[in-house]
């Protein structure tokens, strides 16, 4: 599902499952469905009512997060397409939550859920990417231009069922 109606849908999947699940942790949690610029889910704790926004991104395979590497640190791009990455850019919003979904093929009973905030992925992502292009002599392979840079699961496996990082978070033993 490449296209984007799929992605549309995949997206909505991980947003109703962050909402569910959220519910099972005592959080009532209400999804937008990609209408609200920079959170796609709002969770209220329903005992002290404590209310935080959620960014949620979703995949059924491939990397969890893509993004331009611009938007985390400097970069600039010069002459024969050798890359510079220079100091981390100042987050709005450094301790939004975060929530990985990884749907896989079996679909949503083996979802995964990785939990961290929004300076954990531009720390893990400026570090991956640095790591590749330092192993490329600060150019990708090819020659090209590209200032793509993603997040695996691999690289997100320490954030993995990380619920205990939610404001008012108590542990139910429940479903998460």
């Amino acid at each position: 599902m490449a296209t984007g109606v799929g992605n549309k849908l995949t997206g909505q999947v991980g947003e109703h499952l962050v909402s569910a699940v959220l519910g099972t942790l005592g959080y009532y949690a209400s999804p937008y469905s990609g209408n609200v610029p920079g959170f796609d889910v709002t969770a209220v704790h329903s005992e002290s009512l404590n209310s935080f926004p959620v960014q949620v991104k979703t995949s059924t395979k491939g990397a969890l997060v893509q993004s331009t590497i611009g938007k985390w640190c400097n970069h600039s791009i010069g002459e024969n397409n050798h890359q510079s990455i220079g100091a981390l850019k100042v987050l709005k919003h450094p301790n939004l939550i975060w929530i990985l979904v990884r749907v896989g093929s079996a679909g949503i009973n083996e979802a995964r859920f990785f939990i961290c905030t929004e300076s954990d992925i531009q720390r893990k992502i400026v570090a991956r990417y640095s790591a590749f292009m330092l192993k490329h002599s600060y150019r990708r392979p090819g020659g090209g231009a590209s200032p793509q840079a993603i997040l695996t699961v691999n690289d997100m496996a320490e954030f993995e069922d990380n619920w205990k990082i939610l404001p008012d978070y108590q542990s139910t033993g429940d479903l998460a």
